[in-house]
């Protein structure tokens, strides 16, 4: 069988070193992708090193079952021991080293998958439409036809939108990354503005911070929310909120997951109302107060935002896609700056630079905007409660959930107008839970797979590797069955 995976960010790496684990008859493997930096993806090509991964070495393992696999990495290099965040006491590399990680990671699997008889090939190239044949014939953009059995794709999220029209004006940045190239050409005493409030905009705070910046800095959004502040690890154990506790549920409901965790805590002999509080004042409580509370609070005994961070990451994707679709609509509407902030906490190594901003008076929160224009003669006009300028603009506003990444729109358009994909109401591809294929008319196209955001039934915030890594493992397992 010929696989040919679309893709080779986290996502298709993870494909990799499950397909090489899963002992599938041999066969031909081709990944396509028309990066500079392939296997990185957007967020883990060469940056400053200021950029640094947001999350603890124990889960951020792109290897299923192997939480441990990007720790033994870590421990095997003698000089990441200056990135230790010393709250967490973890090392937190810059991005471009766990970069480095995703690419070993996919040159160990292309070398295992070779030695067991596979032919492994790399296109640099994207794919930009397909064509029927026995199977997909994939089409790429330098004129390439490449006939395969299955196609996977693996694309990753796409690229910032520019929701106020200012592509093109002097001083305005779209796409933030790689913040090397963008911060370069910016004065250090330019006022800078940021659109969004959350880990983008903290990265570029802090990059800023490294290069000396004195200029001010605008956060600049609806709703002014930081993100949450990572505890330090404890391994914890969900007893309550379990997957078999999802998949044995009749008719899942929000209020049921939030029994399940007021078990777990309440296990724990810990104030759930207490904790439930907290989380509900995520928005009203000054964004400044919280995020100076939670730095002392790293190493807090109360577990409850702990457990939910990890019933997000653990629970999140298997339980979404059974909750009514009027729940869904509630949580990623209503709710998505406090699932965000939760799920996407800031390490406190950023957060005390963010606080060192805030209490200098450099960094401003600049909730409430209805408008950003280009000026013409140069600079911005922001208006919130009242109008004020900037010299620049960056957006660091995430793409919706299951927007169709630029390089890949041909491809999807292609399948969308050959009828082997559908668009579901709510964004994103419509596929079968179990087999993760395209689903036309509710008939799944058997050719086709979807891993990672893409698939209109994963979760509205961005899968993280261990998520892609246990999605990847189920999806190798379809293929060597194949």
């Amino acid at each position: 069988m010929h696989i040919g995976i679309v893709g080779a960010g986290a996502a298709g790496v993870g494909l990799l070193d499950a397909i090489a684990a899963a002992g599938g008859k041999p066969g031909r493997i081709t990944v396509f992708d028309g990066s500079p930096a392939v296997w990185r993806g957007r967020p883990y090509q060469p940056d400053l090193e200021a950029v640094r991964v947001n999350a603890p070495p124990m889960i951020m393992s792109i290897r299923a079952g192997d939480p441990e696999h990007y720790q033994r990495w870590l421990a095997a290099r003698t000089d990441v021991a200056g990135y230790r965040d010393e709250a967490l006491g973890q090392i937190l590399v810059p991005r471009a080293r766990y970069g480095d990680y995703l690419e070993d990671t996919a040159r160990a699997a292309i070398g295992a998958l070779r030695s067991a008889g596979w032919q492994v090939s790399v296109v640099n190239a994207r794919v930009t439409g397909f064509s029927h044949g026995v199977g997909p014939i994939l089409h790429t953009e330098d004129g390439g036809r490449v006939p395969v059995d299955r196609a996977v794709l693996a694309v990753g999220n796409g690229r910032p939108h520019d929701h106020y029209g200012l592509t093109g004006a002097p001083g305005y940045v779209n796409e933030p990354y790689p913040l090397a190239h963008t911060l370069a050409g910016i004065a250090p005493d330019a006022h800078v503005g940021v659109i969004g409030s959350g880990l983008t905009a903290v990265d570029i705070a802090a990059a800023l911070t490294a290069k000396g910046h004195t200029g001010p800095i605008s956060f600049v959004s609806r709703s002014g929310t930081l993100p949450f502040v990572q505890k330090s690890p404890v391994r914890l154990e969900l007893r309550h909120l379990t997957p078999d506790a999802i998949r044995t549920t009749d008719g899942l409901t929000f209020d049921r997951l939030v029994a399940l965790m007021r078990a777990e805590i309440t296990a724990l002999g810990q104030d759930f109302d207490a904790f439930a509080a907290e989380i509900l004042a995520t928005e009203s409580e000054s964004p400044a107060d919280r995020l100076r509370r939670q730095l002392t609070e790293v190493d807090s005994p109360l577990h409850g935002t702990r457990l939910l961070a990890m019933a997000i990451r653990v629970i999140g994707p298997l339980a979404w896609p059974l909750l009514p679709e009027s729940e869904r609509n509630l949580l990623r509407g209503k709710h998505f700056r406090t699932i965000n902030s939760l799920s996407s906490p800031m390490v406190p190594h950023n957060a005390r630079i963010v606080l060192r901003l805030l209490d200098s008076g450099q960094l401003h929160l600049r909730p409430g905007v209805t408008k950003i224009a280009a000026r013409p003669s140069g600079g911005f006009t922001i208006s919130d409660d009242t109008t004020w300028t900037t010299d620049v603009i960056l957006n660091a506003v995430n793409p919706p959930a299951y927007t169709t990444p630029a390089d890949t729109a041909p491809l999807v358009s292609a399948l969308l107008a050959a009828g082997a994909a559908e668009l579901h109401p709510a964004g994103g591809l419509t596929v079968d839970r179990h087999t993760r294929a395209p689903l036309v008319h509710g008939r799944p196209d058997p050719t086709w797979h979807v891993l990672g955001n893409l698939a209109a039934d994963s979760m509205f915030i961005a899968t993280n590797p261990p998520g892609l890594a246990a999605e990847a493992q189920r999806l190798a397992h379809i293929l060597s069955e194949a």
